[in-house]
């Protein structure tokens, strides 16, 4: 009988793979929520205080934008960068500056801080000269509701130039409403956010820029890969959520996104999903008990919520219902009822409580739990993006450890020798219930 060894380097790719899923990125979450004793455990986990995500934006970046002075004080004292500039060139100075967090400035310029960007809190836009960007020499690239969408490049940079038609740009109250929502991107900082750049300045036609992404949005992995193994789509799910619940929890007011779809989140070089196009966000002044009105128009049909739809007032609930659906979609790999119009699955779900199906082979129990509270018909019912991001968690814990825990030995008797088979079983493709289907076969 010969001696079999069991194939060691698999299993200790797949586990050191489990291990690395979350990754330094937790650091920069825990720093912009404010959370100090996380940001203490990651830096003891030996992540670098100067870990930068792709648009080189630090932990000390997000703290101090989001006005976390232990944060930043803590970070400083772990060996951050003070003078870190991210890919626009912004140093956690610029970002203190920009949202007015005087306390955080003089501890960083305590420090050396320079601010590099020179903002001007007097400039409600960041307006960049039209002669930077070649319009003329620009690829278009998309195409929607509101304008073109082509690719181009800036000071060395390829960056999305957004053109917004002139049916809507000539009116000039729209004009100014647009240019208030602009300057309100232009606070927006977060690894989960596509970056708001400028708008451009003395052109012909309203262009805003904004950071590219060249891995496509939500809508193109689905198409291409179809349904996601329950893993991917939780990490997935957990970028859309923290990207949200930044702007929900935007002070002073929340910002509603209104049109969270696949199409509206896009992924970096890194696999990190960002959402993105809040061209149709208002902000949800919180005071106000009864809401915004919202018509039936607004957003897409297939990821509307009932209230919505049947034009009630709405609040940031409605974004947590287009969520559900986008997380359904990437377990399932699409959309469900493709039968019917995105208008008429619309209407079932507002006037008939109509929801996707849930298999019980594709999504997990917690899955199916998690589901039916974001998409609840009851407003007030469906959880916040901050009590998301827990449960995701937890989903996300419980799946690392079944992949490690999912392996079959299949041993096969062959004469006189025995050869053993290490099976690691993707659980995207055998659920738990199913492994019984591997047996030992004997010759």
């Amino acid at each position: 009988m010969e001696e079999c060894k069991s194939p060691e380097s698999p299993s200790k790719k797949i586990q050191q793979q489990v291990m690395d899923l979350k990754g330094p990125y937790q650091l920069l979450y825990c720093s912009s929520k404010g959370d100090t004793d996380g940001v203490i455990r990651e830096i003891e986990k030996g992540v670098s205080p100067n870990f930068a995500d792709y648009d080189k934006r630090t932990a000390l970046h997000l703290a101090s934008c989001e006005g976390w002075i232990e944060i930043v004080d803590l970070l400083l004292e772990r060996g951050a960068d003070v003078d870190y500039q991210d890919r626009w060139g912004r140093t956690p100075l610029s970002d203190a500056r920009s949202f007015g967090h005087e306390d955080i400035c003089k501890l960083l310029e305590a420090r050396g801080g320079t601010d590099p960007a020179g903002f001007d809190s007097q400039n409600p836009c960041c307006e960049i000269d039209h002669t930077e960007v070649d319009m003329d020499d620009a690829t278009l690239i998309g195409e929607g509701a509101y304008g073109e969408v082509y690719l181009v490049k800036w000071r060395g940079t390829e960056i999305a130039a957004k053109t917004i038609r002139s049916s809507i740009a000539s009116n000039q109250r729209v004009k100014i409403n647009f240019m208030k929502e602009l300057a309100l991107w232009q606070g927006l900082r977060h690894p989960n956010i596509v970056q708001f750049l400028g708008v451009l300045k003395n052109s012909d036609r309203l262009i805003f820029l904004t950071e590219y992404l060249c891995n496509g949005s939500l809508y193109d992995i689905l198409k291409k890969k179809g349904r996601l193994d329950p893993l991917t789509a939780v990490n997935y799910a957990l970028d859309i959520a923290r990207g949200m619940n930044y702007l929900h929890q935007h002070k002073p007011h929340a910002i509603i996104h209104r049109d969270l779809t696949p199409r509206n989140v896009l992924q970096d070089e890194a696999g990190r999903l960002k959402v993105t196009d809040f061209g149709l966000s208002k902000i949800a002044l919180q005071k106000d008990s009864y809401g915004y009105k919202m018509t039936g128009g607004t957003g897409s049909f297939r990821y509307m919520a009932p209230e919505v739809y049947r034009r009630e007032a709405y609040g940031q609930s409605v974004d947590v219902f287009s969520f559900a659906i986008i997380v359904h979609e990437m377990f399932q790999g699409g959309p469900s009822n493709r039968a019917e119009s995105p208008e008429e699955v619309a209407d079932r779900r507002a006037y008939e409580d109509s929801r996707p199906s849930l298999s019980s082979f594709v999504y997990p129990d917690e899955v199916k739990m998690f589901l039916r509270q974001c998409w609840h018909k009851n407003p007030e019912n469906r959880p916040s993006f901050e009590d998301i991001i827990s449960q995701l968690e937890s989903v996300q814990d419980n799946l690392q450890k079944r992949i490690l825990q999912q392996q079959s030995v299949v041993a096969v008797l062959s004469c006189d020798r025995i050869l053993i088979y290490i099976v690691f079983i993707p659980p995207v493709v055998v659920a738990e219930h199913d492994i019984n289907m591997f047996s030992s076969t004997i010759e």
